[in-house]
C-alpha cells in the first residue's frame, strides 16, 4: 500500500505525501520488511478508440498555443471540421466550424507544415474533443470564454456524446516507463532540435535580470579572473532555472510537455516520448537541474548575448573612445 500511495502521490505532485512514503518504505526496510514487487498491471483502453471523430494536434508552441482539428464524415461526402487554438494554461482561444472536402484539409496541413513549419499530427479524435471540452472549461472559469461562446453550438453538430475521461493520466498511456525511469530526461536537451520545439525560446524581458548579472560578470576582467567570471555566470544560470521553471510555471511546463510526449508517441518518435515525459515527471518531483531546461535556459541567454556583443561591437566601432580591452584605437606611444 505504502508502495502503490507513494508511486501515485508523485505522478500527482503531491510531493509531501510521497516523500512520507518512502521514508516509511526506507524505514520498513532497514527491519527487513521489504515489499513484494508491484504487479504488471495492463492499462485500461482509452474509451474513445471507437469514436467516429478524427483529430489532428499540433504541438505546443513557445507561447503555449497549439492547433486541434477534428472532423467527422458526412453521409453526403465532405467533412464537418473544427478548427481551434488552446492555450496551455489559459484554454480555448479560438474555435471555427466549416463544411470542407478532404483534399482541402490536406491542403491545409501541406501549406502549414511548408509555410509555417508546423506538422499536424493524426490522434484519436474522442482525445481532441475532451482537450477541446477542458480548454473550454478552463477558459469560462477565467472569465475568457466570450470569444469562444459558439463552441458548444459547433461541438453539438458533431457529437452529441459526453466528452471522453482524460483519464488514465496522459504520460501513464504513452510513456509508462518513463514514470519510473528518471534517466530518461537525461536525453531531455534533444528534444530542442525538433521542429516542434523550434519556438521554445524565452525572451528578454523575462531574461532581463539575469542577463544583466551575467553581463556585469562578463565586464569585469580586471575584477574578475576568468574561473570566476565563469562560477558567476553558472550561478545566474543555476538560480534562472530554478526561478523560470519552478513554483507556478512548473504545472505548467509540466502539462506542455505531457502534451508534447502525447504528440511525439503519435508521430512515431517513442524515445523523445519518453524523454519529454520523463522530464514532466521529473518537474512534478522537484528533480532539478533537468537536462531539457537548462539547455532551453542555454540557448535563449546564448542568442541574447550574442545580440548584445554585436551591438557592443557595431556601437564601438563608430565610436572615437578607446575601451579598456578593446583592441581597436592607435598602437600605445613609446616613451
Amino acid at each position: 500500500a505504502l508502495r502503490d500511495l507513494a508511486a501515485a502521490a508523485a505522478q500527482r505532485g503531491w510531493k509531501a505525501v510521497a516523500k512520507d512514503a518512502k521514508r516509511a518504505l526506507y524505514k520498513l526496510g532497514q527491519r527487513g520488511v521489504v515489499p513484494p514487487p508491484a504487479p504488471v498491471v495492463p492499462a485500461p483502453p482509452p474509451r474513445w478508440l471507437a469514436s467516429p471523430l478524427e483529430g489532428w494536434l499540433s504541438g505546443i508552441d513557445g507561447r503555449g498555443d497549439r492547433l486541434v482539428w477534428i472532423a467527422k464524415a458526412q453521409p453526403s461526402g465532405g467533412l464537418l471540421v473544427m478548427t481551434a487554438i488552446v492555450n496551455e494554461p489559459h484554454g480555448l482561444r479560438d474555435v471555427n466550424l466549416a463544411d470542407l472536402p478532404r483534399k482541402s484539409l490536406r491542403r491545409m496541413h501541406d501549406d502549414l507544415r511548408t509555410r509555417h513549419h508546423v506538422r499536424m499530427t493524426e490522434v484519436d479524435g474522442a482525445y481532441c474533443d475532451a482537450l477541446l471540452a477542458e480548454g473550454f472549461e478552463r477558459a469560462r472559469a477565467a472569465g475568457t470564454a466570450e470569444p469562444v461562446g459558439q463552441y458548444p453550438a459547433h461541438r453539438a453538430r458533431l457529437t452529441s456524446q459526453p466528452p471522453a475521461p482524460l483519464e488514465p493520466p496522459l504520460i501513464a498511456r504513452v510513456a509508462p516507463d518513463a514514470m519510473s525511469d528518471p534517466s530518461a530526461s537525461s536525453a531531455g536537451a534533444t528534444l530542442l532540435d525538433e521542429i516542434e520545439f523550434f519556438t521554445w525560446a524565452l525572451d528578454r524581458e523575462t531574461l532581463a535580470p539575469y542577463l544583466d548579472e551575467i553581463q556585469s560578470a562578463r565586464d569585469s576582467p580586471l575584477v574578475l579572473s576568468r574561473p570566476q567570471q565563469e562560477e558567476r555566470v553558472a550561478a545566474a544560470l543555476a538560480r534562472a532555472e530554478r526561478e523560470l521553471f519552478g513554483g507556478a510555471q512548473a504545472a505548467i511546463y509540466r502539462r506542455r510537455l505531457e502534451e508534447m510526449a502525447y504528440v511525439l508517441h503519435a508521430s512515431g518518435r517513442r524515445d523523445l516520448a519518453r524523454a519529454a515525459a520523463a522530464t514532466a515527471v521529473g518537474l512534478a518531483n522537484g528533480t532539478a537541474p533537468l537536462p531539457f531546461f537548462t539547455e532551453l535556459l542555454r540557448r535563449s541567454v546564448g542568442a541574447f548575448v550574442v545580440e548584445d556583443e554585436a551591438k557592443a561591437r557595431a556601437e564601438a566601432e563608430g565610436s572615437v573612445l578607446v575601451r579598456p580591452g578593446s583592441a581597436a584605437g592607435p598602437p600605445p606611444v613609446r616613451r
